[in-house]
């Protein structure tokens, strides 16, 4: 089989009523011969999505396996930091990793959303939080020695900042939430497609797209052209674990669990972590307002309980409701 690039998606964030919805896609060189689920064993040297007791690979994953709650954000931090240096991404704090990452025509309406928010400040907070620049350092010499040998190559990371008030705006235009990720998703594939695309050294090359199914959703050939200049999608299946679609050179698969493939696993990550971040921040602008207050993720019940608590703040602060608080 032929060279080709490798692009997968994923998101965080979706189900929550208080912070971003963040949206992430990672872009891949493979040589030839190498199947887009063999990535992880090309790279076993230094990556595992299954780490062991004592495992010192980079475990790279489903954010959900990879971070929960409590733990710290190092096992994220250090994955992300790494990959996105070998891009040459700005990491030194949260607002300008988010910008470095985010598409060229979407990084003004970055800092524009960004700074809006009174519990973001520029610089934000510092990275890495949790881990170390001599840490990271360490795996970014590692993983690009790796990637020369192995002949693959990571072409880019893109993310989409999605915060309440323009989340509000687009799925209250859309009447659908669901809607608002798929075409989010889409103009990351574009972004990414476009730039290997005028590539001399990927121009040529066939591509095929992962994506996470967006709920329950089955058929999405309308959504592919809609993003790719009304171009024929050919439909090649469509079924509750995945739905594949052709398009000139390129392949796209929206399937269950994704995240089988390291390009997705990334993304997640990704979308994960940066989410995590702000919300710290969100947490730490909260905290000065309110003594004693409980920190939140932001998912529906206790991001109840944490409107509450800092309902009184947030009067005397002025801070109107769809700044705050996702409709859906």
């Amino acid at each position: 089989m032929a060279a080709r690039i490798l692009i997968g998606t994923d998101e965080a964030g979706y189900g929550p009523n208080l912070g971003p919805l963040t949206i992430a896609a990672t872009a891949w060189l493979l040589p030839d011969g190498v199947e887009p689920i063999d990535l992880w064993n090309e790279l076993k040297a230094v990556l595992t999505c299954t780490p062991e007791r004592g495992d010192q690979r980079l475990h790279v994953a489903d954010s959900k396996k990879v971070f929960s709650p409590g733990q710290g954000l190092e096992s994220l931090e250090v994955a992300v930091l790494a990959f996105s240096t070998l891009l040459k991404a700005r990491t030194t704090s949260i607002d300008e990793f988010c910008r470095s990452v985010s598409m060229g025509s979407q990084r003004e309406a970055f800092s524009a959303a960004y700074q809006a928010e009174p519990w973001n400040t520029s610089p934000g907070l510092s990275l890495p939080i949790d881990s170390s620049d001599d840490h990271i350092s360490e795996w970014v010499i590692t993983l690009n020695s790796e990637l020369e040998e192995r002949g693959i190559r990571l072409l880019g990371i893109r993310a989409r900042f999605m915060f309440p008030e323009e989340f509000n705006e687009l799925v209250a235009k859309a009447d659908s939430k669901g809607v608002v990720l798929s075409n989010a998703t889409m103009e990351l594939v574009r972004d990414l497609t476009d730039d290997c695309s005028i590539d001399p050294a990927t121009s040529d090359k066939a591509t095929l797209i992962v994506c996470d199914k967006h709920g329950g959703r089955n058929r999405y050939d309308q959504l592919i052209s809609q993003h790719f200049d009304d171009q024929f999608v050919f439909r090649l299946e469509e079924s509750r674990e995945r739905s594949r679609y052709r398009m000139g050179s390129m392949d796209f698969c929206f399937r269950t669990k994704a995240e089988e493939f390291l390009p997705v696993a990334l993304a997640s990550m990704v979308a994960k972590y940066t989410r995590e971040v702000l919300m710290h921040q969100f947490n730490q602008f909260w905290a000065n307002q309110v003594s004693g207050l409980k920190p939140t993720q932001g998912y529906p019940l206790d991001a109840k309980r944490f409107r509450e608590d800092i309902a009184s703040s947030v009067e005397s602060l002025k801070i109107p409701t769809h700044q705050l608080w996702r409709s859906r």
